[in-house]
């Protein structure tokens, strides 16, 4: 069914009904939502970037020893 016929037949629709669409669409977006990355609770981000910080220290201060 098209769109433009969905949305007509919509208009008709009275107001409950309306709400329990919005309602049921609100649901079906969330359920296809990806997770928001949050840097709470990051520690092991953290401790991955602080690898990677001493590693490249480590290689600069070996590099300007030679």
């Amino acid at each position: 069914m098209p769109l433009t016929e969905l949305m007509s037949q919509i208009q008709e629709f009275s107001k409950i009904d309306k709400l329990r669409l919005m309602q049921f669409l609100a649901t079906e977006l969330v359920k296809e939502e990806d997770p928001v990355w949050s840097p709470y609770d990051a520690s092991e981000a953290a401790n991955v970037v602080m690898n990677w910080y001493k590693l490249n220290k480590t290689i600069e201060t070996t590099i300007s020893d030679r």
